[in-house]
């Protein structure tokens, strides 16, 4: 349910809704620190509330800010993987975060599908352990995803670089290599990540563009010829370019975003710039 902007007022810790005229029903509100930070911007009058939406659950208080986009020179494209989100800035920079996005869906997967096995013969036993761990895989991945975006624009934001990612929306149409491939792609939290790392960036004032991934991986950034993979794992052209997969494609969406690229954007030249390795 959609409350009217006109039928409650907002206090922070509580909600009043207007059940009928000079009639009032009050609902106090249990948040947690997070939520606090927000509550307490509004208080002091840098966000406004957007329209509240209750359900049998949870009561969800939007917040809206004004800020002015930044129209930096420099970008960072983001490369998101399973494993591990690659980062190239046209600055240069390489940040790499790796994740355990993929073992904490591989590990729940075991665990659930073992439990599935019990229904036949404890059904309700079963039942409550697939709600426990479905929720507890989702609460894990979720934590895990503000904690990986978090880091990227705290780092785009030190440089006051723009953001430019892959235009994902429809990946997952065109996923079919295989029963456990298809299991592992379905799980990856690409747009839950994407989706994160986007209005973090633009509640710091940092604009974030989306390009089309259509070669991103496959095509020099340099000549634009056709990249094959060496023995190394590196992608390599006929012009001199090699480089491992995720940092071509950043390369090719700064390309695409007609950003500069990194002088001598080359594999020996981006091996001499630091590679930061973060834990999330």
């Amino acid at each position: 349910m959609q409350l009217d902007p006109q039928l409650y007022k907002f206090y922070g810790d509580s909600i009043r809704i207007s059940v009928k005229p000079r009639e009032f029903l009050y609902i106090e509100l249990r948040y947690g620190e997070y939520q606090k930070k927000f509550i307490d911007a509004w208080r002091d009058g840098k966000l406004k509330t957007g329209e509240i939406t209750i359900n049998e659950m949870k009561i969800i208080v939007p917040f809206k800010k004004d800020v002015d986009l930044l129209n930096p020179s420099e970008w960072i494209a983001i490369d998101i993987n399973e494993s591990n989100v690659t980062a190239v800035s046209s600055n240069p920079h390489i940040l790499r975060v790796e994740s355990d996005l993929r073992t904490t869906h591989t590990t729940y997967f075991n665990v659930i599908r073992g439990v599935q096995k019990l229904r036949k013969y404890k059904s309700k036993t079963a039942e409550r352990l697939l709600r426990k761990y479905s929720s507890r895989r989702k609460c894990r991945a979720m934590d895990e995803c503000h904690k990986i975006s978090r880091k990227i624009v705290d780092f785009a934001k030190q440089h006051n670089f723009g953001i430019v990612m892959e235009n994902l929306r429809s990946i997952r149409k065109h996923i079919n290599y295989g029963k456990n491939l298809n299991r592992r792609l379905h799980s990856w939290n690409f747009r839950k990540l994407q989706f994160y790392i986007d209005y973090k960036a633009k509640l710091e004032g940092l604009p974030v563009i989306y390009v089309n991934p259509k070669g991103t991986s496959s095509l020099c950034p340099m000549c634009g010829g056709k990249l094959a993979p060496n023995r190394y794992g590196l992608m390599k052209c006929k012009c001199g370019f090699k480089e491992d997969r995720d940092v071509t494609a950043c390369l090719n969406m700064l390309r695409m975003r007609e950003a500069p690229l990194p002088q001598r954007a080359t594999y020996e030249a981006l091996a001499e710039v630091e590679r930061i390795v973060i834990k999330s």
